[in-house]
Protein backbone atom coordinates (compact mmCIF):
# COMPACT_ATOMS: atom_id res chain seq x y z
CA UNK A 1 0.00 0.00 0.00
CA UNK A 2 1.39 3.41 -1.33
CA UNK A 3 -0.47 5.66 1.78
CA UNK A 4 -0.51 4.99 5.69
CA UNK A 5 -3.98 6.37 5.51
CA UNK A 6 -6.47 4.75 3.24
CA UNK A 7 -9.21 6.47 3.91
CA UNK A 8 -7.31 10.04 2.77
CA UNK A 9 -6.16 7.98 -0.12
CA UNK A 10 -9.53 6.53 -1.32
CA UNK A 11 -11.38 10.30 -0.70
CA UNK A 12 -8.52 11.61 -2.79
CA UNK A 13 -9.04 8.79 -5.08
CA UNK A 14 -12.73 9.07 -5.55
CA UNK A 15 -12.54 13.34 -5.89
CA UNK A 16 -9.86 12.45 -8.49
CA UNK A 17 -11.97 10.11 -10.30
CA UNK A 18 -14.72 11.99 -10.46
CA UNK A 19 -12.82 14.91 -12.29
CA UNK A 20 -10.95 12.89 -14.69
CA UNK A 21 -14.35 11.44 -15.87
CA UNK A 22 -15.80 15.58 -16.26
CA UNK A 23 -11.93 16.32 -17.40
CA UNK A 24 -11.63 13.53 -19.87
CA UNK A 25 -15.19 13.14 -21.24
CA UNK A 26 -14.80 16.02 -23.58
CA UNK A 27 -11.16 15.84 -24.00
CA UNK A 28 -10.93 12.31 -24.92
CA UNK A 29 -14.15 12.82 -27.09
CA UNK A 30 -12.06 15.55 -29.29
CA UNK A 31 -9.04 13.28 -29.59
CA UNK A 32 -11.23 10.09 -30.83
CA UNK A 33 -12.87 12.34 -33.36
CA UNK A 34 -8.65 13.37 -34.07
CA UNK A 35 -7.86 10.53 -34.65
CA UNK A 36 -10.93 8.68 -36.40
CA UNK A 37 -11.47 11.63 -38.52
CA UNK A 38 -8.18 13.58 -38.86
CA UNK A 39 -4.80 11.66 -39.00
CA UNK A 40 -6.88 8.05 -39.96
CA UNK A 41 -9.61 9.75 -42.03
CA UNK A 42 -12.26 6.88 -41.35
CA UNK A 43 -15.83 7.51 -42.04
CA UNK A 44 -17.59 11.20 -41.40
CA UNK A 45 -15.60 13.95 -39.47
CA UNK A 46 -17.61 15.01 -36.47
CA UNK A 47 -16.94 17.79 -33.92
CA UNK A 48 -17.04 15.16 -31.39
CA UNK A 49 -16.55 10.97 -30.69
CA UNK A 50 -17.95 10.05 -27.71
CA UNK A 51 -16.56 6.43 -28.40
CA UNK A 52 -13.24 5.83 -29.52
CA UNK A 53 -13.43 3.77 -32.99
CA UNK A 54 -10.25 1.46 -32.49
CA UNK A 55 -11.52 0.42 -28.72
CA UNK A 56 -14.95 -0.26 -30.41
CA UNK A 57 -13.78 -2.46 -33.54
CA UNK A 58 -11.56 -4.17 -31.06
CA UNK A 59 -13.92 -5.50 -28.32
CA UNK A 60 -17.29 -5.76 -31.29
CA UNK A 61 -19.56 -3.21 -28.98
CA UNK A 62 -20.44 0.51 -28.56
CA UNK A 63 -21.67 -0.15 -24.92
CA UNK A 64 -18.94 -2.07 -23.93
CA UNK A 65 -16.16 0.30 -25.56
CA UNK A 66 -17.83 3.27 -23.55
CA UNK A 67 -17.95 1.30 -20.69
CA UNK A 68 -14.08 0.79 -20.57
CA UNK A 69 -13.44 4.23 -22.05
CA UNK A 70 -14.84 5.59 -18.40
CA UNK A 71 -13.17 2.99 -16.71
CA UNK A 72 -10.29 4.13 -17.63
CA UNK A 73 -10.63 7.99 -17.68
CA UNK A 74 -11.69 7.33 -13.93
CA UNK A 75 -8.41 5.32 -12.99
CA UNK A 76 -6.47 8.14 -14.62
CA UNK A 77 -8.55 10.28 -12.51
CA UNK A 78 -7.85 8.66 -9.46
CA UNK A 79 -4.27 8.03 -9.73
CA UNK A 80 -3.23 11.63 -10.70
CA UNK A 81 -5.55 12.62 -7.31
CA UNK A 82 -3.76 10.24 -4.97
CA UNK A 83 -0.66 11.66 -6.07
CA UNK A 84 -1.61 15.05 -4.57
CA UNK A 85 -0.97 13.32 -1.41
CA UNK A 86 2.85 12.53 0.44
CA UNK A 87 3.62 9.08 -0.04
CA UNK A 88 5.16 8.57 3.39
CA UNK A 89 7.31 11.44 5.32
CA UNK A 90 11.15 9.30 5.01
CA UNK A 91 12.76 10.34 2.21
CA UNK A 92 13.85 6.65 0.60
CA UNK A 93 10.52 5.36 1.63
CA UNK A 94 9.09 8.80 -0.14
CA UNK A 95 10.98 8.23 -3.42
CA UNK A 96 10.55 4.70 -3.67
CA UNK A 97 7.02 5.20 -3.46
CA UNK A 98 6.31 8.47 -5.59
CA UNK A 99 8.51 6.38 -8.61
CA UNK A 100 6.26 3.08 -8.23
CA UNK A 101 3.20 5.37 -8.22
CA UNK A 102 4.56 7.11 -11.31
CA UNK A 103 5.63 4.22 -13.36
CA UNK A 104 1.75 2.73 -12.58
CA UNK A 105 0.51 6.02 -14.17
CA UNK A 106 2.77 6.12 -17.07
CA UNK A 107 1.72 2.05 -17.37
CA UNK A 108 -2.02 2.96 -17.40
CA UNK A 109 -1.37 6.21 -19.73
CA UNK A 110 -0.19 3.84 -22.29
CA UNK A 111 -2.38 1.71 -21.94
CA UNK A 112 -5.02 4.03 -22.45
CA UNK A 113 -3.59 5.72 -25.25
CA UNK A 114 -3.03 2.59 -27.41
CA UNK A 115 -6.27 1.25 -26.46
CA UNK A 116 -7.80 4.17 -27.87
CA UNK A 117 -6.12 5.15 -30.69
CA UNK A 118 -4.25 7.85 -29.61
CA UNK A 119 -0.82 7.09 -29.86
CA UNK A 120 -0.84 5.98 -33.44
CA UNK A 121 3.45 6.33 -33.63
CA UNK A 122 5.97 6.76 -30.84
CA UNK A 123 5.81 10.77 -30.89
CA UNK A 124 1.98 11.41 -29.51
CA UNK A 125 2.97 8.45 -27.15
CA UNK A 126 6.29 10.53 -25.48
CA UNK A 127 4.68 13.66 -25.59
CA UNK A 128 1.79 12.29 -23.36
CA UNK A 129 4.63 10.97 -20.93
CA UNK A 130 6.24 14.14 -20.75
CA UNK A 131 2.73 16.19 -19.72
CA UNK A 132 2.43 13.20 -17.14
CA UNK A 133 6.31 13.71 -15.91
CA UNK A 134 5.44 17.38 -16.23
CA UNK A 135 1.90 17.06 -14.26
CA UNK A 136 3.55 14.83 -11.62
CA UNK A 137 6.91 17.72 -11.12
CA UNK A 138 4.03 19.96 -10.55
CA UNK A 139 2.35 18.50 -8.08
CA UNK A 140 6.05 17.68 -6.21
CA UNK A 141 7.01 21.34 -6.82
CA UNK A 142 3.50 22.41 -5.02
CA UNK A 143 3.79 19.79 -2.46
CA UNK A 144 7.24 21.29 -1.68
CA UNK A 145 5.82 24.91 -1.47
CA UNK A 146 3.38 23.58 1.45
CA UNK A 147 5.88 22.28 3.44
CA UNK A 148 7.76 25.79 2.82
CA UNK A 149 5.14 27.70 3.98
CA UNK A 150 4.20 25.28 6.86
CA UNK A 151 7.99 25.56 8.08
CA UNK A 152 7.83 29.86 7.79
CA UNK A 153 4.31 29.70 9.63
CA UNK A 154 5.89 27.49 12.61
CA UNK A 155 8.99 29.76 12.30
CA UNK A 156 6.62 32.88 12.53
CA UNK A 157 5.17 31.38 15.81
CA UNK A 158 8.11 31.22 17.41
CA UNK A 159 9.12 34.99 16.61
CA UNK A 160 11.98 33.46 14.79
CA UNK A 161 10.69 34.79 11.23
CA UNK A 162 11.61 38.22 9.88
CA UNK A 163 9.03 40.47 8.80
CA UNK A 164 7.69 41.22 5.04
CA UNK A 165 10.75 41.32 2.39
CA UNK A 166 10.58 44.40 0.20
CA UNK A 167 8.12 43.55 -3.07
CA UNK A 168 8.09 39.93 -1.26
CA UNK A 169 10.82 38.91 -2.76
CA UNK A 170 11.50 36.06 -0.62
CA UNK A 171 8.33 35.06 -0.40
CA UNK A 172 8.06 34.62 -3.91
CA UNK A 173 11.46 32.39 -4.24
CA UNK A 174 9.71 28.93 -3.32
CA UNK A 175 7.42 29.49 -6.90
CA UNK A 176 10.41 30.27 -9.09
CA UNK A 177 11.48 26.81 -9.67
CA UNK A 178 7.57 26.11 -10.96
CA UNK A 179 7.64 29.20 -13.28
CA UNK A 180 10.52 28.28 -15.18
CA UNK A 181 9.25 24.66 -15.86
CA UNK A 182 5.76 26.62 -16.94
CA UNK A 183 7.62 29.46 -18.96
CA UNK A 184 10.80 27.52 -20.10
CA UNK A 185 11.37 24.26 -19.48
CA UNK A 186 7.80 22.98 -20.53
CA UNK A 187 7.77 24.83 -24.31
CA UNK A 188 11.26 23.15 -24.70
CA UNK A 189 10.66 20.04 -23.85
CA UNK A 190 7.39 20.06 -26.28
CA UNK A 191 9.35 21.20 -29.26
CA UNK A 192 11.30 18.52 -29.45
CA UNK A 193 8.04 16.37 -29.99
CA UNK A 194 5.80 18.55 -31.31
CA UNK A 195 5.48 18.79 -35.85
CA UNK A 196 7.92 21.20 -37.65
CA UNK A 197 5.31 22.55 -40.36
CA UNK A 198 1.76 22.65 -37.75
CA UNK A 199 3.85 22.70 -34.15
CA UNK A 200 0.16 22.03 -32.67
CA UNK A 201 1.52 21.95 -29.10
CA UNK A 202 3.67 24.85 -29.05
CA UNK A 203 1.59 27.09 -31.03
CA UNK A 204 -1.76 25.92 -29.58
CA UNK A 205 -1.90 23.71 -26.85
CA UNK A 206 0.55 25.83 -24.62
CA UNK A 207 0.31 29.68 -25.17
CA UNK A 208 -3.78 28.97 -25.23
CA UNK A 209 -3.71 26.35 -22.25
CA UNK A 210 -1.13 25.23 -20.51
CA UNK A 211 0.68 28.69 -19.27
CA UNK A 212 -2.74 30.96 -18.67
CA UNK A 213 -3.62 28.02 -16.58
CA UNK A 214 -0.45 26.87 -15.01
CA UNK A 215 0.25 30.74 -14.34
CA UNK A 216 -3.24 31.72 -12.69
CA UNK A 217 -3.12 28.59 -10.07
CA UNK A 218 0.69 29.20 -8.94
CA UNK A 219 0.00 32.95 -9.24
CA UNK A 220 -3.64 32.03 -7.26
CA UNK A 221 -1.46 29.50 -4.43
CA UNK A 222 1.26 32.33 -4.17
CA UNK A 223 -1.52 35.04 -3.34
CA UNK A 224 -3.62 32.88 -0.89
CA UNK A 225 -0.19 31.57 1.02
CA UNK A 226 1.71 35.36 0.74
CA UNK A 227 -0.89 38.06 -0.05
CA UNK A 228 -0.05 40.50 -3.11
CA UNK A 229 3.51 39.41 -4.76
CA UNK A 230 4.46 41.60 -7.87
CA UNK A 231 8.01 40.23 -8.42
CA UNK A 232 6.16 37.24 -9.33
CA UNK A 233 4.25 37.84 -12.88
CA UNK A 234 7.23 39.93 -13.16
CA UNK A 235 9.38 36.92 -13.05
CA UNK A 236 7.01 34.78 -15.15
CA UNK A 237 7.05 37.65 -18.04
CA UNK A 238 10.97 37.62 -17.68
CA UNK A 239 11.25 34.03 -17.97
CA UNK A 240 8.20 33.95 -20.84
CA UNK A 241 10.50 36.62 -22.85
CA UNK A 242 13.68 34.28 -22.66
CA UNK A 243 11.36 31.47 -23.69
CA UNK A 244 10.41 33.17 -26.83
CA UNK A 245 14.27 33.68 -28.25
CA UNK A 246 15.25 30.38 -27.00
CA UNK A 247 12.21 27.88 -27.97
CA UNK A 248 10.05 30.38 -30.62
CA UNK A 249 10.99 33.88 -32.36
CA UNK A 250 9.83 37.34 -32.23
CA UNK A 251 6.05 36.74 -33.31
CA UNK A 252 5.53 34.65 -29.87
CA UNK A 253 5.58 37.43 -27.69
CA UNK A 254 1.81 37.92 -27.15
CA UNK A 255 2.91 34.89 -24.65
CA UNK A 256 4.31 37.72 -22.81
CA UNK A 257 1.48 39.42 -22.23
CA UNK A 258 -0.23 35.80 -21.31
CA UNK A 259 2.25 35.03 -18.94
CA UNK A 260 2.24 38.20 -16.81
CA UNK A 261 -1.83 38.60 -17.22
CA UNK A 262 -2.50 34.97 -16.31
CA UNK A 263 0.32 35.12 -12.86
CA UNK A 264 -1.04 38.65 -11.98
CA UNK A 265 -4.83 37.87 -12.28
CA UNK A 266 -4.47 34.68 -10.08
CA UNK A 267 -2.30 36.30 -7.47
CA UNK A 268 -5.03 39.23 -7.18
CA UNK A 269 -7.62 36.44 -6.95
CA UNK A 270 -5.83 34.34 -4.24
CA UNK A 271 -4.82 37.54 -1.88
CA UNK A 272 -9.14 38.91 -1.99
CA UNK A 273 -9.25 35.64 -0.94
CA UNK A 274 -7.07 35.28 2.00
CA UNK A 275 -8.71 35.33 5.54
CA UNK A 276 -8.71 38.78 7.66
CA UNK A 277 -5.70 37.38 9.92
CA UNK A 278 -3.94 36.35 6.77
CA UNK A 279 -4.29 39.83 5.25
CA UNK A 280 -3.02 41.50 8.08
CA UNK A 281 0.21 39.74 8.88
CA UNK A 282 0.82 40.30 4.89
Amino acid sequence: MLFDDRKQALGRALAGGLIGLAVLIPLGGLFNDFVAGGVIAMGTHTPFRLVSCDLERWVGSEPLALAIQLALYFILGAETGIATLPFAEEGRVLLARSLLHFALTAALLTLTCTLLGWAWSWRPMAVYLLLLAAVYLLIWLGRWVGWYTELSAIREKLGLAPGPSPLKWRESLPYLPFAVLLCVALPAGLGLFDAADVPVLRALLYPYLLLPVGGAASGFSLGKRRGWCPLYPAACGALALASVFLVYNQTALYMVGIAVAAALLGNLAGTLLRRPGERRRG
